[in-house]
């Protein structure tokens, strides 16, 4: 079986996107309000050139509003930030965002990538199962790195195409608070609960 043909058992191409949005991070030189607790994690890709961004999706639970947390976001459209130069081969963002308190669920990923002239958007045929999380008021949540690896293939004029992606999630505490400290100062002394999810039940079996 080709390149092209097993990653279609696996993966979805679609030409449109969801609803899902973007927060506002935590600004680093205000004051966050003491009734919000704070989202962190550390967004990346492989820095595949085809990747425009990298979409890990979470909501709160009974709610249908999806938000999402971008690796790149709108810079990556001009030249993709990194907050991980040096420190790994990985490529992203550490973002943090200022969210109400309450229990949560990590439920999907998306591959934003460029498509012969166009884009295109990658995500999993079958979602992966949710991972819950709980947020509380003065306190940070940590649900760890959140990577994924572009799979790419030749397609039928033997071009190679980014055709689907592999999550690879892992706790990456030790780079991730190395950056807080100098990415948000404001965040240093708020204590910090970890909460990662099992990254095997997130990848894709090859």
């Amino acid at each position: 079986m080709d390149m092209r043909k097993s990653l279609i058992l696996w993966l979805v191409v679609s030409l449109a996107t969801g609803c899902a949005s973007m927060s506002d991070t935590v600004d680093p030189m205000a004051t966050i309000e003491p009734s919000k607790g704070v989202l962190l994690a550390g967004v990346t890709s492989d820095g595949n050139d085809q990747v425009m961004d990298a979409w890990f999706y979470f909501r709160k639970k009974g709610e249908n509003q999806e938000l999402r947390l971008d690796a790149f976001g709108m810079a990556g459209l001009f030249k993709k930030p990194n907050d991980f130069e040096g420190r790994d081969s990985h490529k992203g963002r550490l973002i943090a965002l200022p969210v109400d308190p309450g229990e949560y669920e990590l439920f999907n990923w998306t591959l934003y990538v460029s498509r012969l002239g166009g884009y295109g958007y990658i995500s999993p045929k079958t979602p992966p199962p949710p991972h819950s999380f709980t947020i509380k008021a003065g306190e940070i949540t940590y649900i760890g790195g959140l990577h994924i690896d572009t799979i790419s293939g030749k397609n039928s004029f033997g071009i190679s195409l980014a055709f689907g992606g592999n999550p690879d999630i892992t706790d990456q505490t030790s780079r991730d608070v190395s950056v807080l400290k100098t990415k948000y100062s404001n965040l240093i002394n708020w204590p910090i609960q970890t909460s990662v999810p099992d990254g095997r039940q997130w990848k894709i079996s090859r």
